[in-house]
């Protein structure tokens, strides 16, 4: 045991209720479902976006996601929870079939079926509501966008 070890607890997704409704909510492919667990003051910080995403912004960043890869799916891993904060360690997967609208410029970009594979983390913050009102994104996009065959920028 470390000195660590009654500061975090770490467990997988089907043990800790936080982190199936988590997972099931990205699953779902529900944007109302995907809010629902979100306080309507949130902000989503991910390496994509120059300024974090607010409550809207994140009903058009869901909505991409899940019409680009509809079958997008999140693996929790493990899950790091102390207090009001959480890590969600994952694996990401899905097929690029839909079309890809860039949030920032509006441009479309039609599927080339190929899929992606990869690791990432998510580290969250819940209000006194337990309704989450941070999220930090990290992932590797360069590792995805070969996946996919895009060209970085």
């Amino acid at each position: 045991m470390t000195i660590f070890a009654p500061l975090l607890a770490a467990v997988t997704a089907t043990s800790n209720p936080d982190a199936a409704s988590w997972a099931a909510a990205w699953n779902s492919h529900n944007i109302n479902t995907v809010l629902g667990i979100l306080a309507k003051d949130v902000q989503i910080d991910q390496p994509e976006n120059s300024k974090p995403l607010d409550y809207n912004g994140a009903r058009g960043f869901f909505t991409m996601i899940f019409r680009a890869y509809p079958d997008f799916h999140v693996a929790v891993h493990q899950w790091i929870a102390q207090g009001d904060s959480a890590v969600s360690v994952e694996q990401v997967t899905g097929t690029w079939s839909g079309p890809f609208i860039d949030p920032a410029t509006g441009k479309s970009t039609p599927g080339n079926g190929r899929h992606f594979d990869h690791p990432g983390a998510m580290i969250i913050q819940y209000d006194a509501n337990h309704k989450i009102k941070h999220i930090q994104i990290i992932w590797d996009q360069l590792t995805v966008d070969r996946q996919l065959g895009i060209i970085p920028k």
